[in-house]
């Protein structure tokens, strides 16, 4: 039986922006990257935190709701831009096996 990519990413999709929602923050994520190897997939996510004291607990947050889907891994940096607010990148990938 193999996985339902379209249904994964967008469950990844609305969950990401519950998140987001859930801690006032206005990113929205539009856009999971699905990657295609052998045997396996992975999918490939980003979300925008404005508020850095929200970040820890965002970072937690989508540790411990998108791990149901497979192998996550979560990283997150500061983003200074030239022209814009600042924020915390948090960005994940989850492998999951096409079995």
């Amino acid at each position: 039986m193999s996985i339902d990519k379209e249904k994964i990413k967008q469950e990844l999709i609305d969950e990401s922006n519950s998140i987001l929602n859930g801690w006032n923050e206005p990113y929205v994520v539009d856009s999971i990257s699905v990657m295609n190897a052998q045997g396996k997939t992975t999918f490939l996510g980003s979300l925008r935190v404005f508020d850095e004291r929200n970040a820890p607990a965002i970072m937690k947050e989508v540790e411990s709701k998108l791990a149901k889907y497979g192998k996550l891994s979560v990283r997150d940096e500061r983003i200074v831009p030239c022209c814009s607010a600042r924020y915390t990148h948090i960005s994940f990938n989850i492998t999951v096996d096409n079995s």
